[in-house]
């Protein structure tokens, strides 16, 4: 089974020769230092053509291509690679042939430098992540000028050429810039989501309910765009305001959603109570989604209101559900919340509780609050939801 790499870093060599086309004991080889090792890296360090920055991956593919082709001649060197293997050139009538192919001894199909290095070109790019030129036909058509190394190369032994390439890898691969897909570091934890998660929905003077209300209208406002939402104050009541839910969304004058909310637990032997007048309403409006948003519900509880094909939202569900929303979207929820404290519900108490929460907790609501209401100037309504 092939390991998994992940992509950037500083892998062994090892952990790459099957994408570079080495042999698979070509890591396990001893490595060994001869005159051939000793007078290519001392080309590479003094004689490499200048300017050429695609020649690592030039290096590499020629050890791949040696390896190729001292394979299939049953060898494990040629001293004078060029005078037993000549390069193709090009036959009669046919173009040039301006990349390295190298024939073999028994007439068979020549080994071919240019898919060597279209493998060694995308795993120092696409796989190390590493700042390496994009132009395979440029590179392979520079070989002439890399023939005093191919040469050197094609004398190694195989230690010799395991420890070239590991010089190549180490000394001139890794160390290219790496490009950084994203920098890893501790999740941000988006606006809305930890207003759902942390802020107390009670509190002094805060209309009982109001805040998770709130919280919906948020919301659905976000989660819904194409409605037009309307809601009312705690105190109302959705039967005074002729209303399905507590939050309806409409499309013209058509109800398409309708949202009844409940800040508390659901269970089996409150359901009945707590939403018998919300599940009558619904029969008069049959294609309206609707949605139940409570603070948590058991499985009995679940059960009996999804049985009505409504669906069930607690505020765990709407924290992983809002946990996936891009930034924007979470700041259009939070003017809604503060839309519905401040203009339906108007409660000066429960809008300033949510302002504090997120001043304190540095959350940037995209709101622009006016140099003189530091506070909402709204008053408070009866605090006792009817």
């Amino acid at each position: 089974m092939s390991q998994l790499h992940r992509r950037g870093g500083n892998p062994s060599l090892g952990s790459m020769c099957a994408k570079l086309g080495y042999p698979q004991d070509f890591a396990d080889r001893p490595v060994s230092a001869g005159q051939p090792l000793t007078e290519s890296v001392e080309w590479i360090t003094n004689h490499r053509p200048k300017g050429q920055n695609h020649w690592p991956g030039l290096a590499l593919a020629f050890i791949a291509q040696a390896e190729e082709l001292l394979a299939a001649e049953g060898v494990d060197s040629l001293p004078d690679v060029f005078m037993s293997n000549p390069p193709e050139t090009g036959r009669a009538g046919a173009r040039t042939i301006n990349t390295m192919n190298i024939t073999r001894s028994d007439g068979g199909e020549s080994s071919k430098l240019r898919p060597h290095y279209n493998n060694a070109m995308e795993l120092i790019k696409y796989t190390l992540l590493r700042n390496f030129p994009s132009s395979p036909g440029h590179a392979t058509q520079s070989w002439p000028a890399y023939r005093p190394l191919v040469g050197m190369i094609f004398a190694m032994s195989p230690g010799e050429r395991r420890a070239l390439a590991e010089y190549v890898w180490t000394e001139w691969v890794l160390p290219l810039p790496e490009f950084q897909i994203a920098q890893v570091r501790d999740r941000v934890v988006r606006p809305f989501e930890l207003v759902l998660a942390k802020m107390p929905t009670v509190g002094p003077k805060i209309p009982g309910g109001a805040m998770l209300q709130a919280l919906t209208y948020g919301y659905l406002l976000a989660d819904s765009p194409n409605l037009i939402l309307e809601s009312h104050s705690v105190n109302t009541g959705s039967a005074r305001a002729k209303m399905l839910g507590d939050v309806d969304g409409f499309r013209g004058n058509e109800p398409e959603l309708a949202a009844e909310v409940k800040d508390m637990e659901l269970n089996e032997s409150n359901v009945e109570d707590q939403l018998g007048g919300f599940l009558e309403d619904l029969a008069a409006a049959p294609n309206a989604t609707a949605v139940v948003v409570c603070k948590n519900i058991t499985d009995d509880g679940r059960a009996i209101i999804e049985k009505r094909n409504i669906t069930v939202l607690t505020v765990s569900d709407l924290i992983r559900t809002v946990s996936v929303w891009d930034l924007p979207k979470q700041q259009e929820a939070l003017r809604g919340v503060d839309y519905y404290l401040g203009r339906i519900q108007k409660s000066k108490a429960a809008l300033n509780h949510f302002r504090s929460f997120l001043e304190g907790n540095n959350l940037d609501g995209g709101m622009t609050t006016p140099a003189d209401e530091s506070k909402a100037s709204v008053e408070d309504t009866n605090l006792n939801p009817g």
